[in-house]
């Protein structure tokens, strides 16, 4: 599967959330192009308060229950370090 491309229902996947929302196990996220995922886990960074690690499972929208909590998910470039070169380590 490309990146990018949603998966079948009920996969489960794991994904970072960056936001003040208090989520909880039973919430949904859902993203503009109409994927939604359902949170079975929730765990906080201990360094970045901001951050939740969730456990999810790949839902369809279209049986979001009426009255759940649905959060809106959009995605963003994960910014990485680079990788530290053969040049980098031995200095000048």
């Amino acid at each position: 599967m490309k990146r990018g491309q949603q998966g079948p229902p009920y996969t489960p996947c794991k994904l970072f959330y960056d936001g003040l929302e208090c989520l909880t196990s039973g919430d949904y996220l859902k993203t503009p192009a109409g994927s939604a995922y359902l949170i079975e886990r929730v765990r906080i960074n201990r360094n970045r308060p901001y951050r939740q690690h969730l456990e999810c499972v790949r839902w369809p929208a279209a049986e979001i229950p009426e009255g759940a909590r649905v959060f809106p998910l959009h995605w963003y470039p994960r910014n990485r370090r680079r990788a530290r070169t053969l040049a980098s380590i031995r200095g000048p």
